[in-house]
This record gives C-alpha cells, structure tokens and sequence, in this order.
C-alpha cells in the first residue's frame, strides 16, 4: 500500500510539471498588454555609457528633483523656471553605468524630432547656475541690461524636465548668458525620448569674421561681427577689446535675431587704434579659434559735414587712397606765377556721389585756422573738376595751420582768369549748405479712420492727416517728417495753443513724390479749432528745412 501512494504522487508531480510547461508556452505566444504606466518614456543609450537603460514615466517620477533656472532667449527677455520638476541628467546616466572618459556628444531627441547636439562638457562639465539677482529685468530695453549680477548663484544640474511635455533645460555659465531659446531647450521630449551619449569626434564652430575687416579706417566706423549666415542656431558671438581671449563672460555681439530686435546687435565704433577678439561659442561643437582685428585711425584728410548729414563724416588719407583715383594738371598762381601742378587724389563728385546729396546745394571749404571759402554749387565744382589732391608734384600735402597738418588741397578748373582761385590751401573742412526748397509740402488733408475726408473732429476721435511731398531734386530724398496739431486758447495758423497730436518719422521721398499718413486721438475736453503743421527737415538733429514748412489745414472740434 505505501508503494502504491508512493507511485501515484511521482506521477502527479510530474503531469503538473508538464502542465506547467504548457502554461508557460501558451503565456508566451499570447499577446501582451501593457498599461500606459509600463510605456518607455524614455532611453539612455549609446557607446559613451556602461549600458543601455529605459524609463516609464513612474520611474522617472520617483527620482524627480526640483530647482530654479534662469536664462536668456534671442528676444531678447529673460526666461524665469522657478520650482521646475524633472530627472538630472546626472541621475539618468548614473542608472546606465555612468558616462565613460570617452564620452564626448550628448544626442536628445523627442519622438518627432531629429537629434539636438550638446557636448559632454556642455551639459555635465561646465559649472552652470541659476542667478536670482535682476530678475525683475524681464524684457530688456538695452543691452546688457541692469541689474544682472552673480550674486546669490545657485548651482544646478541640467535635467529632463516634466514642464512643456519634457524639456532639457539647464543652468547659466553668466547671468546674460542666453540658453533658453527653443532650438537649444528642446520641448516635447516625453515620452518617448532618446539620449545618446557617443564618443564620436567633436567639430570645432568656424570663427567669426568682420566688416570691415582689419585695416585703417576712418574715426567712427562701425565695425559688424559676422558667423556664417547670421543665424543664431546654437551659436554666439563673444568678443572683447582689451586684449584678452573672449569666455562665455564677454560681450555678446548677437543677442538678438536680426529679424528681432537688430538694434541690439551693436555695431562696434572705432575711435582709435582698436583690437577686436572674437570667438564663436555655441552648443555641440567646440568653441572657434579666435579671429583677431585690428583697426588704426589713418591721417584726417577732410570732414564732410552740413545739409543730409545727419553727424560730420570724417575721412582719411587712407580713405580717400582707396576711392577711385584721379590724376591731373591744373594750372594755378604761385606768388603771381602761372605753375602746372601734377595731382593726384579724388574727385569731390566721387566723394560727395555716395552721399547722395543734392546737386543744387552750396560747397563751403573752410581751412584749419576757420577761414571759409565760397565754392558755389555742387554741381559747378563737379563741372570744374574739383579735386582734393592728397599728392601733388609727387609730394605728399602736408601743410600746417593753426597747430593742424593738413593733407589735402582743393584744386579746381575755373574758366575766368583768376588761377590763384583755382588751389585752395589749408582747407580741412567741407560744408554742404541747402539753399533752395527741394521737398513741397502738396497737399495736407483731413481724414477719417476709414480714409474719408472729413472736416471736424470730436473729441476724444480718431482721425488720420494725410500729407503728399512732391520732390524737386533729381534724386531720392531721405527725410525726417513732422506732423503736428495745435489747440486750445491762443492756437492760430501757424503758432500758439498747445500741441495735441505729434508724430515724426524718417521718410524717403521718391523722385516721383511720396504720400505720407499719421493717424491721431483727439484728447477729450477741447473744442473750437485745431491748427495743423507740417515740417520736412534734412535729419532730426540739425532741423535744416527741406522745404517751405506747411499750416495750411485747420479743422473744427465738435
């Protein structure tokens, strides 16, 4: 009897044995489900870790941190991610095995994305911070901006942060380092977010280049900082003039995209012998080699200043070298002797042809000790073939006058008989003087919104004032436009009252004439009658009057 149970339980044992066998294959073949918790929200792989590891979302979760970022974008304005949730980077390379000494490119992608490129020292080496000072600095009106500092820094460690669908975000090298534009803080990474860490060879970014490039210049040029294209993708400008090597600490050329605000993209004026260092710094790719300018100011030869010049421009020997040369004989007096002088230098209509000035206007050479010279018109000294002769005789000019070296003499073809007219010496100094109307105020009319004329304005109304220019030179104008309304006790034609309504803007007025609009609120509370004026002068700086000004239009308040 005890053989018989005995038997009967090997056999039982080894049908569940069997049994379970047949279980397990059939809970092989049949299909998985999976709940949305078991769903990878993301992978660490690559040859530049230990191994290859993958997250759920509740994973990630449970080794979740907090920290407070700051940054700048291309605006630009400051980007503030206080009590900001995710995974360091860190704490995700830390479960694959650590990142190996190779390591040297971090890879981040979303699901739809192509990958984003950061180096290893980019997002792990490179001591980065959240700076709380200045932050009420939000929108910036210049740049650098106040109140930014590095005081009260706070270390912080890139993360995948769960903001914005999953965000790579990480701290400032700086407090106006930018880092939180969208092509380097990549959105939408979870899940289904990939990093690979490779150990491939990293590119260096090209170096910057300038316009213009080294050389002499002339006091005031402006000197632009130029990478590729422009584009800002990932990439900046850093450049310092002291002499030392540009860091992420440096002056930024472009912080802004030119399509947004250009006016921060400062050009770099020259007033004196300068270096300018330059390097790119950018994510991915190794910082550029530093490209290297240098500018010196050359001999003054002459400043151009007067009508359609907003500040005097000044040129130098240098300068004029480079334009178009001319080479020819003038016949001058010499201490009552008739003397052939051999010049060489440049044309006055060469120079005065990139100004686009007028042909009407008057010429005033002034010498160094101040003494002024009627030259008469632009287009008379063109037709004499004026010269400012930087060499004449094979000798270079090199006069002195009231404690100035002056470089250039005016030499001028004059067909009375007076040759001691045709050298000027000492002159330094040439002045543009407009003498005639070259821009006609046509027509000023009222309108409505909806461009209608109209002829009374109630109070606290809108209303438009319509201006046509008529141009009376050969060329295109360009012009500062005022428009202003006058009202109120003691307001007449063309003074009194108090000025309601003003708007100035530069202006181009075409050959052909141009039509200008500026649209208006009337304030509350007025009434009787407003008094409209109208200006075009040559720049906002002098106010020299292009044309005759205009209070022909008036209208009523009620």
């Amino acid at each position: 009897m005890a053989f018989y149970r005995k038997f009967n339980f090997r056999k039982l044992a080894a049908c569940l044995v069997m049994l379970s066998a047949i279980v397990g294959f059939l809970v092989m073949m049949a299909p998985q489900v999976s709940s949305a918790d078991d769903t990878i929200a993301l992978t660490v792989k690559g040859d530049g870790v230990n191994k290859t590891v993958q997250f759920t979302m509740d994973q990630l979760k449970a080794m979740q941190t907090t920290a407070d970022y700051t940054g700048y974008n291309y605006y630009p304005s400051l980007q503030d991610y206080r009590n900001t949730t995710g995974v360091t980077l860190k704490t995700l390379f830390e479960q694959a095995g650590g990142l190996k000494d190779s390591a040297t490119t971090i890879k981040i992608k979303s699901p739809t994305s192509t990958y984003a490129y950061f180096t290893k020292r980019d997002l792990m080496d490179l001591p980065r911070y959240y700076f709380p000072a200045g932050e009420n600095f939000l929108d910036c009106s210049e740049w650098p901006p106040a109140g930014r500092s590095e005081e009260g820094a706070v270390p912080v460690d890139a993360m995948i942060a769960f903001r914005n669908g999953g965000k790579i975000i990480y701290g400032q090298q700086s407090p106006l380092e930018p880092t939180c534009c969208k092509g380097e803080q990549m959105e939408g990474l979870l899940p289904g977010c990939t990093i690979e860490v490779t150990t491939e060879s990293l590119e260096q970014w090209d170096m910057p280049w300038a316009e213009p490039d080294s050389g002499t210049v002339v006091p005031g040029t402006e000197v632009k900082l130029h990478y590729g294209d422009d584009s800002l993708w990932h990439t900046r400008i850093y450049y310092t003039l002291d002499g030392t090597e540009p860091t992420v600490k440096s002056n930024i050329f472009n912080i802004s995209y030119p399509t947004f605000r250009p006016e921060f993209n400062k050009p770099i004026p020259v007033t004196g012998d300068m270096t300018i260092k330059a390097r790119a710094i950018g994510l991915g790719r190794l910082d550029s080699e530093v490209s290297t300018f240098h500018y010196s100011l050359g001999s003054l030869a002459c400043t151009v200043k007067g009508a359609g010049i907003t500040t005097p421009i000044d040129y130098t020997v240098e300068t004029l070298k480079a334009m178009v040369q001319t080479q020819a004989a003038y016949q001058c007096s010499d201490n009552g002797q008739t003397v052939t002088l051999n010049a060489k230098g440049v044309l006055l209509s060469t120079l005065l042809g990139q100004l686009d000035v007028s042909s009407n206007w008057q010429v005033k050479f002034i010498g160094a000790g101040g003494e002024e010279y009627d030259g008469g018109t632009v287009q008379s000294l063109t037709d004499q073939q004026c010269l400012l002769a930087y060499e004449v005789n094979g000798q270079e000019v090199s006069d002195v006058s009231g404690g100035q070296t002056v470089k250039i003499q005016i030499l001028r073809n004059l067909n009375s008989g007076d040759l001691s007219a045709n050298r000027l010496r000492y002159v330094n100094t040439i002045k543009l003087v407009n003498v005639d109307d070259e821009v006609t105020i046509d027509q000023v009319r009222l309108l409505d919104y909806s461009g209608q004329a109209a002829t009374s304005v109630a109070p606290g109304g809108g209303y438009c004032i319509e201006t046509k220019m008529i141009n009376d030179v050969n060329t295109a104008k360009d012009t500062f436009l005022i428009i202003q309304v006058r009202a109120g006790e003691d307001a007449g034609a063309a003074s009194g009252g108090k000025i309601v309504g003003y708007t100035a803007a530069q202006t181009v007025v075409d050959v052909d004439g141009c039509t200008a609009k500026a649209e208006f609120t009337l304030p509350d509370g007025l009434s009787g009658k407003a008094y409209v004026d109208v200006f075009v002068w040559d720049n906002p700086i002098d106010h020299n009057l292009l044309g005759n000004s205009n209070h022909d239009l008036s209208f009523d308040i009620k």
